[in-house]
């Protein structure tokens, strides 16, 4: 999986996620191509293309696994949730087996604090990651949690997004595999703060019922365990008829978390599958390795022994390291600086805007190509996958056929809403980058009218103006001055609104003038990266970043 520099069940991400997602998910990215500028009914002159450099440069945004990083900045030690989670239930079930070193108790005052602060994931989530870093698997347990996301002042928001997806996950706009991961997490999280009385039956029976046809193993064991901790019985009816195959593969022929997830529901491990099991135990994600034990604890698949019994389900499994566990209870992310497809996809746009979709880095379009052949690939990185080959006019493989086919099947929830945005957004950009047309669907904005537009804003009449929705943009912008806020904005240094913005003005028929455009290359001056100036920081002297050098070649356009 590779939205996120961790293995996904959702959207959402640690450091700059799927969902995530991510993915993911799909994590949500941008989709919006600059218009033809007229003024007076001419074409506007503009300066000579920039970015004759962009795609050698692109190397310092290189990651690890050959994907475009968020941010040229190296990712740091600091704790987040996601690691926090996981870290934790690994160190906590090697401590109970006997094979672990005691876990450091977690400070409420600090898990709070980065509840607060890591705004990476929603309120939802950032609640889910608090269970499991209090009260483990079983959220049932977690009696500390609620008293944790008081404190970090989202408890309430964190419900009601819970609630509101598990009532009508269909609005969010998710695929099949993101919609039952994020039931399963929302639903476990409600358990653990004692709501989830509060989940119609209905909501519980289709999430039981998608289970069962659903073929991803980690969503299906995640949804039949959070329905389980709600008092409800459920069977992975589709997926069992495939998790013994999967249990035979060979070691590259299957994620270590879905073969993990596909022993726990089978509820047995076989020799193949422990001997790759066993090498996954190093694997950076702390998720991945977390289920990994769980399923090296079961019984061999040739006896009905019980756990710790004779044969290659007693021999040790050497416990985790608690170097990255600090004092407080945190769990440090892992430093390894990894690409995703959500900066893939900037750096993609970055390079068309420019005009040189043609100088794709020979590694970037190798690893795009691997991604679109690999049975593998986590599906909720499948159509993030095909738009960024879309946007580079590569064919990249079967996996990216598939997300192209995917996207054209993505349902754009019919208003957009806070609760529903992110999902909104990317089912939006989907059809932005594909040229599917507007969708049917209701929008309203906060600032409508006013003379300038908050940075959410702005996304939103970009997109719609992006997917074809040209009447609903121009209606949303009525009396607003975009090309004077975009310039406010540029001396401001806030490179990405204002790209934003003078996107928006195009959208909604507004003159750009041509003293802007002039002007335009001395204030971006500013934001070059010292060390690599064809690449583009969010904020004067800055680290350049995947998006902010997107927004910078669609003003220089």
């Amino acid at each position: 999986m590779v939205l996120t520099n961790r293995k996904r069940n959702r959207p959402g991400r640690e450091g700059p996620r799927a969902r995530g997602p991510v993915v993911a998910a799909v994590v949500a990215v941008a989709a919006v191509t600059v218009g033809v500028t007229l003024l007076g009914g001419e074409p506007v002159e503009r300066p000579g293309r920039p970015g004759g450099q962009l795609a050698e440069q692109l190397d310092a945004l290189r990651g690890e696994n050959d994907l475009v990083r968020s941010t040229r900045a190296d990712v740091g030690r600091d704790p987040a949730l996601y690691p926090t989670a996981y870290g934790r239930l690994e160190a906590g079930l090697a401590a109970r087996q006997g094979g672990g070193e005691p876990v450091p108790r977690v400070r409420p005052d600090a898990l709070a604090d980065l509840a607060r602060t890591d705004a990476l994931d929603t309120p939802a989530w950032r609640a889910h990651y608090v269970c499991l870093s209090v009260g483990g698997a079983n959220g049932a347990s977690a009696s500390g949690a609620a008293t944790v996301l008081q404190r970090a002042g989202i408890r309430e928001k964190a419900e009601r997004e819970a609630l509101d997806y598990l009532r009508h996950p269909e609005q969010d706009g998710d695929d099949p595999a993101t919609s039952l991961a994020s039931r399963a997490a929302f639903l476990q999280t409600l358990t653990c703060l004692d709501r989830d009385d509060d989940v119609p039956r209905e909501a519980l029976t289709r999430l039981a019922a998608d289970a069962a046809r659903a073929t991803e193993p980690v969503p299906v064991l995640y949804a039949i365990e959070a329905l389980r901790e709600a008092g409800v019985k459920a069977r992975a009816t589709r997926v069992l008829r495939d998790v013994d195959a999967v249990l035979e593969e060979d070691c590259d022929e299957a994620e270590p978390l879905d073969r993990a997830a596909s022993a726990l529901l089978r509820g047995r491990v076989t020799e193949p599958a422990r001997t790759c099991l066993r090498s996954a135990l190093g694997d950076r994600d702390t998720q991945t390795r977390w289920l990994v034990r769980r399923a090296l604890a079961l019984g061999p698949a040739s006896s009905s022994a019980p756990r710790g019994s004779s044969g290659a389900a007693a021999s040790p499994v050497p416990p985790p390291s608690l170097a990255d566990v600090r004092p407080d209870g945190l769990v440090a992310k892992s430093p390894a600086q990894m690409g995703t497809l959500t900066a893939t996809y900037h750096a993609a746009r970055a390079l068309t805007a420019a005009a040189r979709q043609g100088d794709v880095p020979d590694w970037l379009t190798k690893r795009l190509k691997e991604l679109g052949s690999d049975p593998r690939l986590d599906p909720s990185d499948r159509v993030p996958l095909a738009m960024t080959c879309h946007r580079l006019d590569l064919a990249c493989g079967p996996q990216d056929e598939r997300g192209r086919r995917e996207a054209a099947g993505r349902k754009v929830p019919a208003r957009l809403t806070a609760a529903n945005e992110r999902g909104w957004y990317g089912a939006m950009a989907v059809r932005a980058e594909f040229a599917l047309g507007c969708p049917r669907t209701a929008v309203g904005l906060p600032d409508a009218g006013s003379r300038t537009l908050s940075p959410r804003s702005l996304r939103v009449v970009t997109v719609l103006a992006d997917a074809g929705c040209a009447a609903q943009a121009e209606r949303l912008t009525r009396g607003t001055d975009l090309v004077s806020q975009t310039r406010e904005l540029l001396r401001e240094g806030e490179l990405v609104s204002a790209s934003a913005a003078v996107q928006a003005a195009l959208a909604s028929e507004q003159t750009v003038p041509q003293a802007l455009w002039e002007e335009i290359p001395r204030l971006l001056e500013r934001h070059r990266d010292a060390a690599h100036p064809d690449l583009y920081a969010p904020t004067p002297g800055g680290t350049a970043t995947a998006e902010a050098t997107r927004a910078a070649y669609y003003l220089l356009a």
